[in-house]
C-alpha cells in the first residue's frame, strides 16, 4: 500500500497537477504598489537630500535611487519583477504558440477565467451540451468523453474566434479549466497528430486536426497534462 501511495504522489509532483497558476492581474496589482511605496519613500527623503545637498559636494549629481527606503523599494520591485518573468516565460522554444489564433485563443481563455459567467451551458452531459450549439453556430461541434481518468466535461460556451463565432467545449482536470475550440477546419487540411507548445504568457496549448474539425486546447495545467487530454480526446472520439 505504501509503494502505491508513493507512486501516486511521484506521479501527482511531475504530471502537474500540483502547480497552481497566480491570478493574471497579480502582477500588475503587486507592482502597482511597489510604485506607490516608492514614490511614497521618495517624497518622504526628498528633505534630507535637499538638506545634505547644502554640505556635499556641488559637483556630485545626487543620486536619489539608491537612497535609503527607495532603495529597497526599488530592489524589490526589480527581484520581484525577475521572478514573475521567470513564472512567466515558456518552458519550450521561444515563439511557440505565438500565432495570432494562438494568441486569440489564450486571451479568451482567460476572459472566461475572469468572467463571472465561463460556460453558458453547465453539464457533464454530452447529450445536453452538443444541442445547445443547434442554432447559435452554422455547423455542428463534436462533443466529446475523454477516455481517461481525471478529465471531465463540465459545459460548453459560445465565443468569437477569427472572425466567428466558434463551439467552445470546456473540460476540467482537478481543479485546471480546459478550453476546447472547435470549428470546421480550412479546405485542404489533413488529420494531424495534437502538438503541444506553451503561449508566450505560460499557457499549455494543443492543436490538431480530426474529422473535419480543427481543435484547440488551452490550460494552465501542464504540458504533460494536455497531452495526456488530447490523448484521452482523440481515444474518445467516435471511429
Amino acid at each position: 500500500m505504501e509503494n502505491n501511495d508513493t507512486a501516486s504522489l511521484d506521479t501527482r509532483l511531475t504530471d502537474g497537477s500540483l502547480y497552481q497558476r497566480a491570478p493574471v492581474h497579480l502582477r500588475a496589482q503587486v507592482l502597482a504598489r511597489v510604485r506607490e511605496q516608492a514614490e511614497e519613500d521618495a517624497r518622504r527623503s526628498e528633505p534630507a537630500r535637499r538638506a545634505r545637498r547644502g554640505w556635499s559636494n556641488p559637483f556630485a549629481a545626487p543620486l536619489p535611487f539608491f537612497g535609503g527606503a527607495f532603495a529597497g523599494a526599488t530592489l524589490s520591485a526589480l527581484v520581484l519583477g525577475t521572478m514573475l518573468w521567470f513564472q512567466a516565460a515558456p518552458l519550450v522554444s521561444p515563439g511557440s504558440g505565438g500565432s495570432p489564433i494562438a494568441q486569440e485563443i489564450v486571451s479568451s481563455h482567460v476572459r472566461a477565467l475572469m468572467s463571472d459567467r465561463p460556460i453558458d451551458v453547465l453539464s457533464s452531459d454530452k447529450h445536453t451540451v452538443k444541442p445547445w450549439f443547434n442554432g447559435r453556430i452554422d455547423y455542428a461541434p463534436p462533443v466529446i468523453d475523454p477516455a481517461g481518468p481525471g478529465f471531465a466535461l463540465v459545459g460548453g460556451r459560445l465565443d468569437y474566434i477569427d472572425h466567428r463565432p466558434v463551439a467552445v467545449v470546456v473540460y476540467r482536470y482537478l481543479k485546471h479549466p480546459i478550453d476546447v475550440y472547435v470549428f470546421p477546419e480550412r479546405r485542404g487540411d489533413a488529420k494531424t497528430e495534437p502538438v503541444v507548445t506553451q503561449s508566450d504568457d505560460g499557457y499549455a496549448l494543443a492543436r490538431w486536426n480530426h474529422d473535419g474539425m480543427t481543435f484547440w486546447a488551452v490550460t494552465d495545467a501542464s504540458g504533460a497534462v494536455l497531452r495526456q487530454f488530447a490523448h484521452a480526446i482523440e481515444t474518445g472520439a467516435p471511429r
